[in-house]
């Protein structure tokens, strides 16, 4: 009677013991939507298993800690969406491909190894899918371009592109086609977060004052046409910027270590261009006209639809009357593609709708026609030869399955490599036609 007592007491409790088993694996299931980081195998020493795609930034942070923000409005009168107080978590950064690490930032260890990362952006910052900077501890080209005295920094971005996955590639080639005076280098990533795979990025140079990006001296300044204005600590209006649309912000100097003697500089100097623009019809002496033609060239070729939010860099090299004015790189391209037969809206924003139709100094308006009638055969072309070598690539399918994972990470829809490359050579074909008919008839 014992022995048959112990066998149902046996049985019911390894009944029990499975039952909580099987419950266990419901609540963490496997999900097999996305790469998930593999686990560790029983053998230490043996290596993880070789799977090929876009390189792997993979970011473990201390105690596992999340980046946190605050989100914030605008006040009245004012517009856009921003955060405030993002945290810089301390952490380790490893980048592999193929089963090869292509870099290790080690451990963090302030001011000697690891890496920061926090959460940037504006109206971007508020989607699921976040955008991030990264602040190595030692500088590092994350582009392996083999000359590190050059590239290495320690300010890197991790981004993505909200509307088509190509439209930082396209607007950047047509940044360098343009021959603004920088372009941003760049190559496409998966991401993991703490083990949370977070999809299909762009690892990026963020803009800074360096020789290698946008080149300023010491004493020169990088300045931000900003609608955020709202949301930094130090920023100035000129003459053309008394409404509460936009003010100018700095990303060189530091606002941590401006002078203000150096802000008054600054503004002088561009309140003397507006002067120029709005009151006596001469500017050429203040700006590098080539360079404001092609910024707006480039606008207008990539159909830019929000004229305030697309970030407008301006450098001055140095703090001397010998330097002028000039336009920085391209940025922000989710809004591109998106005015068919059409100027980009930029052309609303009282200072280019000046420029290019003032009728005393055709300074500006002059070198944007000339420009047009020098890339006008040629931009085009490349552009979709440029698209076409990538999808033909071991990147581009890479790229293409990146795209998959990433559609199923976070719920979305993005076609194709190949469709988002005929979608933007279609935009390029048509987009020259109407160009060449509005340009002609706008002289």
């Amino acid at each position: 009677m014992k022995a048959r007592y112990r066998s149902l007491r046996d049985i019911i409790i390894l009944t029990v013991l499975l039952t909580l088993a099987a419950c266990s694996n419901l609540s963490n299931p496997v999900r097999a939507d996305y790469p998930e980081d593999p686990e560790t195998p029983e053998n230490p020493e043996e290596p993880e298993p070789i799977v090929p795609g876009l390189p792997m930034v993979k970011v473990m942070t201390v105690d596992k800690e999340a980046p946190t923000c605050e989100f914030v409005s605008a006040p009245e009168g004012c517009m856009g969406q921003s955060i405030r107080n993002a945290t810089k978590v301390g952490g380790r950064m490893t980048i592999t491909q193929n089963g090869q690490t292509l870099y290790d930032s080690g451990d963090y260890v302030e001011e000697l190894s690891g890496m920061t990362i926090r959460i940037r952006g504006n109206s971007s910052a508020w989607k699921d899918k976040r955008a991030y900077k990264i602040k190595l501890q030692q500088a590092a080209d994350l582009l392996e371009r083999g000359d590190d005295q050059t590239f290495a920094d320690k300010e890197w971005l991790l981004i993505n592109d909200e509307t088509r996955q190509l439209n930082t590639m396209v607007g950047l080639k047509v940044n360098e086609l343009l021959n603004l005076q920088w372009t941003p280098r760049f190559r496409f990533v998966n991401l993991t977060l703490n083990g949370d795979f977070q999809g299909l990025y762009l690892l990026i140079e963020s803009v800074k004052r360096k020789t290698s990006r946008l080149n300023v001296s010491k004493s020169g300044y990088i300045v931000e046409f900003d609608p955020y204005w709202w949301n930094e600590d130090v920023w100035f209006e000129t003459l053309m910027t008394a409404s509460k649309d936009a003010k100018f912000t700095f990303k060189y100097p530091d606002t941590k270590d401006i002078l203000p003697e150096r802000i008054d500089s600054i503004r002088n100097y561009i309140n003397a261009f507006d002067d120029g623009l709005v009151n006596k019809n001469q500017f050429a002496e203040y700006i590098d006209s080539t360079s404001f033609a092609a910024w707006m060239l480039a606008q207008d070729i990539l159909g830019n639809y929000d004229a305030h939010g697309s970030n407008i860099f301006i450098t001055k090299y140095d703090d001397t009357k010998d330097s002028k004015l000039m336009m920085g790189c391209l940025w922000d391209f989710d809004a591109i593609m998106l005015t068919p037969d059409e100027w980009s809206n930029s052309r609303h924003l009282p200072y280019f709708a000046r420029l290019i139709s003032n009728g005393t100094d055709r300074s500006v308006a002059n070198a944007y026609y000339q420009l047009w009638e020098e890339v006008k055969d040629t931009l085009f072309i490349a552009i979709k030869d440029y698209l076409e070598a990538f999808v033909a690539s071991e990147e581009g399918q890479f790229f293409d399955e990146a795209i998959a994972t990433d559609n199923k990470r976070w719920g979305r829809r993005f076609p194709t490599l190949r469709q988002l490359a005929n979608d933007a050579e279609a935009w390029f074909d048509s987009r020259k036609l109407w160009l060449e008919t509005a340009i002609e008839g706008n002289k």
